[in-house]
């Protein structure tokens, strides 16, 4: 209503997707808003739906966590946020003369990085589908957000209560 973002996308736990569209309704009742079903996601189906998300023009699109995590983030994007965690982890434990031990764990940690760049590379079994950054959204809300709190995370810390060390 205030004009602060264009598209906002909620992401929300898959049984709850109706509900927070009737909701949504309710409080807003001019908005335009597209709802993601199951059908939709499914494969011959998700091309066109994240076309329709991309080029349309909607106030708010309530998806799914597992439809979420099937739009993938373009290629060039997920390079730069690699190949940026080994550069500058490794940098910055040398230049803070850091422990051996740290600088030995951020090479390991380059080895697994190298990995997933190199199955990045291999395009065979990726769907054709846009990609986040083209879907246009300028907020992203995620609903029950502790789903995603044991990804991969590089720091330079030890020994921080509740982060997994490995």
């Amino acid at each position: 209503r205030l004009g602060l973002c264009q598209k906002s996308l909620f992401v929300v736990p898959n049984h709850l997707t109706e509900q927070w569209a009737a909701e949504f309704l309710q409080l807003y009742p001019s908005a335009n808003i597209l709802v993601a079903t199951k059908k939709d996601f499914e494969t011959r189906n998700r091309k066109k739906f994240c076309s329709r998300i991309a080029t349309g023009d909607y106030d708010a699109v309530i998806i799914g966590h597992s439809q979420f995590e099937k739009i993938p983030m373009s290629i060039e994007r997920q390079r730069a946020v690699l190949q940026e965690q080994v550069v500058d982890g490794i940098a910055d434990a040398k230049s803070a003369h850091a422990e051996r031990f740290t600088v030995k764990q951020l090479e390991k940690t380059k080895k697994q990085i190298k990995l997933k760049l190199e199955k990045l590379n291999d395009q065979s079994r990726k769907d054709d589908v846009v990609t986040f950054e083209e879907l246009g959204a300028d907020r992203l809300f995620v609903d029950e957000a502790h789903s995603y709190k044991n990804l991969f995370l590089f720091t330079k810390m030890r020994n921080v209560a509740g982060l997994a060390q490995t």
